[in-house]
């Protein structure tokens, strides 16, 4: 084996070990964002938070070809069905929620998780229950749509008081999260490295959700008072359940997987780049304990789908 495909095969098992031992590299990153706060607030007030989405979102979309987004075509109606039925209630939940915390910064956050889309790791954690990943990677990129399309005017018709106006929140979405994701997907199409490149962007990709977890957390000031702040999440969180479960149903397994898990992830990431685009930087804090109960969430789920079945 020459120096090249040594390189290229430690790369592999690097991404491969960051992506199995997510779960506790999530919480530990969280941990030091709360513990030692001032690195992650520092950087915060350059708008790191935006950069470093953009950089997970450009991985994100390398992972996928323009080809296996037009595959979907066999599951455009249980899609549009749960796009549709999501973009209505998930809003409503996170308005629910939102009412069990104080302050309009933590309110803006839980709203914010209200608009986002489907949570990046959805797709893989779908792949690893045995789902329909395509379908899965379908739901991230059309709810990226209508986030960057819809998160202004749903926020709006919540009642929530916004720092941006509308065409700022969908100008900032648009060069964020519209604009890396193609940039990223057109990578993965074109394939100019013959693949070479996707295992350093999976790495790159892990680093990059770590770093904005810890920069989130960065943002926390937790007191006792914070456990309304996580009962509206957990809250949250179940709703989505619920409600993926519930549009689930009717369909294969792969299938059910597949509506389940990205409904009921949504990405923290791009809700905290919402939240500090839309009320302010403190506003991303709730989105820092929101991500570890998404993918804990999301774990635990694969565990229990996988035991079922088998």
């Amino acid at each position: 084996m020459d120096g090249p495909s040594r390189r290229l095969l430690l790369l592999t098992r690097i991404a491969a070990a960051l992506e199995q031992f997510l779960l506790p590299l999530v919480v530990l990153a969280a941990v030091l964002g709360i513990a030692f706060p001032s690195p992650g607030r520092r950087l915060d007030g350059a708008n790191a938070i935006l950069a470093t989405l953009a950089v997970l979102v450009f991985c994100t979309g390398a992972s996928m070809t323009f080809s296996d987004i037009g595959s979907l075509r066999t599951a455009s109606r249980r899609l549009v069905l749960v796009l549709t039925v999501s973009t209505v209630a998930l809003p409503a939940f996170a308005w629910l929620a939102s009412h069990l915390v104080s302050g309009p910064a933590l309110r803006g956050g839980v709203l914010a998780a209200g608009v986002a889309p489907t949570e990046v790791a959805s797709v893989a954690l779908t792949g690893l229950a045995g789902g329909e990943a395509a379908l899965a990677a379908g739901l991230l990129v059309a709810s990226t749509v209508v986030t960057v399309l819809l998160a202004g005017p749903i926020l709006s018709l919540l009642g929530a008081h916004s720092m941006t106006s509308q065409l700022g929140l969908l100008a900032t979405l648009a060069l964020v999260v519209a604009l890396p994701l193609l940039a990223g997907s057109a990578t993965r199409t074109l394939d100019p490295l013959g693949g070479r490149e996707q295992p350093p962007l999976r790495i790159i990709g892990t680093v990059s959700l770590l770093v904005l977890l810890w920069e989130v957390a960065s943002e926390l000031h937790l007191a006792a008072s914070d456990a309304r702040m996580v009962a509206a999440l957990l809250l949250y969180l179940a709703c989505g359940a619920g409600l993926g479960w519930l549009l689930g149903t009717g369909v294969p397994p792969a299938r059910r997987t597949a509506v389940l898990l990205p409904t009921a992830m949504r990405d923290f990431a791009v809700a905290a780049g919402i939240a500090a685009i839309a009320f302010g930087v403190p506003a991303a804090a709730p989105l820092g304990i929101y991500g570890i109960l998404v993918l804990v969430f999301g774990t635990v789920a694969v565990y229990l789908i996988r035991r079922l079945s088998g």
